[in-house]
């Protein structure tokens, strides 16, 4: 009931089937047409009442209810009962619809017992408040279900990225320690190699020595090649940051809006500065789908005075509490002084923002 292609054609094959039995009997279209008009302007201010839409939905069962006394046939509203308690089965709590269906029959029993409804009538709305409460129990559990299933997909996308942020930190752990194993062992024996070939060469001079002094040379620059090839994973970039930020902003139904300065790519920063700011951003994030009042935060990444890598985290707060530095705030702070850089909070203009900068690599 909640697509609008069906309720509305539903509402509308309803109203005009009782406007045409008014018409076809001795009814009071009067009446008729006063009841149908409180009826739909209640039900269409029903979505403006959030939490009190139980006192719009019993009014619409009292006003149905109350058409016996205006000469209108009890049985053609019924299709009206039957709309209101289906619809209420998928947007009233549990609370909420079961007190519309007591009223509901009770206002049918009622009726009933003065005679202005045959008892028919009451097992057939009796029969329909069975059924629908049996939808309500298996919307109440499907919805229980999707809660479930969604709680558990973030649970396993939050394992899988940390897997891969582990698998990640191993393979760099790896080849840092093979480019210094190289660094130490090979480097330094081609080296030795050079210096005492060179030293020959000096003592002795000739084309084969040269050739050998010539191919350690080569080697040794290899081998230096090498080790820098290795090592560079040991560095992850702003651009990588800028891919994990995007892979957890859709797990996490944020918008984000990047604001980056021209050649902020493109400066170095090591492993440790690239896992400390993206952990700092991760908690801005967190922050910001539990106490933001919006969905959108806006990131901005650049330079300040000082040459600094700067970094701007802002989304809207609209409550006026002070800003203090909690545990997930003065972690983020921590973080930042162990690479010589500075966090600082703020509550501007119905925003909350957080800034922060640390020094590029080799200026620490």
């Amino acid at each position: 009931m909640k697509n609008i292609s069906i309720k509305f054609p539903a509402l509308f094959i309803i109203i005009i089937t009782i406007i045409t039995h008014t018409y076809l009997t001795e009814a009071s279209k009067t009446a008729a047409f006063f009841s149908l008009a409180i009826i739909l302007c209640l039900y269409f201010i029903t979505p403006l009442m959030n939490k009190t839409r139980i006192i719009s939905y019993s009014i619409i069962s009292i006003v149905l209810f109350t058409c016996p006394f205006l000469s209108l046939d009890i049985m053609y509203m019924l299709p009206l009962v039957a709309f209101i308690l289906i619809e209420g089965a998928y947007i009233l709590n549990a609370k909420s619809y079961y007190i519309l269906v007591i009223l509901n029959i009770a206002l049918a029993s009622f009726t009933v017992v003065l005679k202005l409804m045959p008892f028919y009538g009451l097992l057939l709305l009796v029969a329909l408040a069975v059924s629908s409460l049996t939808l309500r129990y298996y919307i109440g559990a499907y919805l229980e279900n999707r809660i479930l299933y969604e709680e558990l997909l973030g649970q396993y996308r939050e394992l899988k990225r940390l897997s891969l942020e582990r698998d990640q930190l191993a393979r760099v752990e790896e080849r840092t320690k093979i480019a210094r194993d190289m660094h130490d062992s090979v480097g330094h024996n081609l080296t030795s190699l050079l210096m005492q070939v060179e030293m020959l060469s000096i003592k002795n001079s000739s084309p084969e020595l040269e050739e050998i002094k010539s191919v350690a040379r080569k080697s040794l620059d290899e081998t230096r090649y090498a080790v820098r090839q290795l090592k560079s994973s040991e560095s992850y970039g702003l651009q990588s940051v800028l891919q994990l930020i995007r892979k957890l902003e859709t797990e996490s139904r944020l918008h984000i809006r990047f604001t980056i300065e021209k050649g902020v790519l493109s400066l170095p920063i090591s492993n440790n500065q690239s896992i400390v700011l993206y952990r700092v951003l991760q908690e801005c994030l967190t922050n910001a789908m539990k106490y933001s009042d919006s969905k959108e935060v806006d990131i901005t990444l650049g330079k300040d005075s000082l040459q600094n890598i700067l970094f701007i985290v802002k989304n809207k707060s609209l409550t006026q509490t002070p800003s203090y530095i909690g545990f997930g705030l003065k972690n983020m702070e921590e973080r930042l002084q162990e690479i010589g850089g500075v966090l600082r909070v703020n509550r501007i203009d119905h925003q909350f923002i957080v800034r922060g900068s640390f020094p590029m690599k080799g200026e620490q």
